[in-house]
């Protein structure tokens, strides 16, 4: 349920204009309003929702939206009267949210009570050294140490701390990350565990996403990298050194340890462990709870512990699931 308290609705639309602004086919009445959004279980006969899955086919029939964003194929099964044609219904549907809804595309982590600064909140530190670019908003009791460089648009959540780190335009690190903390490097010698000194910088690039408790060691000698368009979901450690490519995703509460290597355009489960000095390929899939213990080649889709490749895995459990 979208809470209105929270949430400002810019509507109502017509389907026409709808349909419009996401330069998409339509079918029904052009006049029809449009006041909501919603899912198909919840909607009423006012609100737009959305079909992408044959699983929910049932949510689908006994909906009471008044318009469905749907494939063109589906819409021909259905006795409904007002259809939005998308070859991808689902990423239609987020546009439709944001028109709706255009100030919650981000979350508003400012609250000022500073004139000065209209987009940083109170109870922060940020330190004098520091240098932060134009239009970024900045939450409360966030902590940003010296030296640190943060580009234009970026937005800080609350309870983030950031050191020793260059980042770039159009970030978003949300609630309690840590960025550019000590790396776990030891020797052991004897009774001796000696501390490796950590010395390098974590690096992100431009149009990257940081999950809330998510943490980002700075490199030991060399660098942390994170590249373009890479988006990293909450409760994720990336250990010292790991450089991770452009356009991957990465799900909640994998681990990856030092000085790893991820290639472009690949794709993490959930809990995923991987083992520190790996080469991971451009676009990998990596199923999750895998444990990835060797290096992985590119284009290859793997899962379970250890992993393997993905078609053995599947078989490894069905012959297992036949012996008992």
């Amino acid at each position: 349920m979208i809470d209105k308290c929270f949430y400002k609705n810019v509507g109502p639309f017509t389907l026409s204009d709808i349909a419009s602004k996401l330069n998409l086919d339509f079918s029904g009445d052009p006049n029809f309003k449009i006041e909501d959004i919603a899912t198909l279980d919840l909607a009423s006969s006012n609100e737009i929702s959305f079909f992408h899955r044959r699983k929910y086919i049932d949510q689908l029939i006994k909906s009471k939206a008044g318009v469905v964003i749907l494939k063109k194929e589906e819409g021909k099964k259905i006795d409904k009267i007002n259809f939005i044609f998308s070859d991808d219904p689902y990423l239609s549907m987020a546009q439709v949210a944001s028109t709706f809804y255009p100030d919650c595309e981000y979350p508003n982590f400012s609250y000022p009570d500073s004139k000065k600064k209209k987009s940083f909140s109170e109870n922060q530190f940020i330190h004098k050294d520091s240098e932060i670019g134009d239009n970024c908003v900045i939450g409360s009791f966030v902590k940003i140490g010296p030296g640190v460089k943060i580009g234009s648009n970026c937005v800080i959540g609350d309870n983030v701390s950031i050191y020793y780190s260059i980042i770039s335009d159009n970030v978003k690190i949300y609630n309690g990350a840590r960025i550019g903390g000590e790396g776990f490097g030891f020797i052991s010698s004897k009774n001796l565990f000696k501390k490796i000194p950590q010395l390098g910088r974590v690096i992100i690039k431009d149009n990257v996403e940081i999950g809330c408790n998510s943490t980002i060691d700075r490199g030991s000698i060399g660098d942390t990298i994170i590249s373009m368009n890479v988006m990293i979901d909450n409760l994720v450690h990336v250990g010292h050194n790991v450089r991770i490519g452009e356009n991957t995703v990465i799900a909640a509460m994998t681990g990856i340890s030092g000085s790893c290597e991820i290639g472009k355009n690949s794709m993490i489960g959930g809990q995923v462990g991987i083992s520190g000095h790996l080469k991971i390929g451009n676009n990998v899939k990596i199923a999750a709870k895998s444990g990835v213990m060797k290096n992985i080649s590119d284009n290859t889709s793997v899962g379970g512990y250890p992993a393997v490749n993905i078609i053995d895995w599947h078989r490894s459990t069905v012959l297992n699931k036949k012996k008992r």
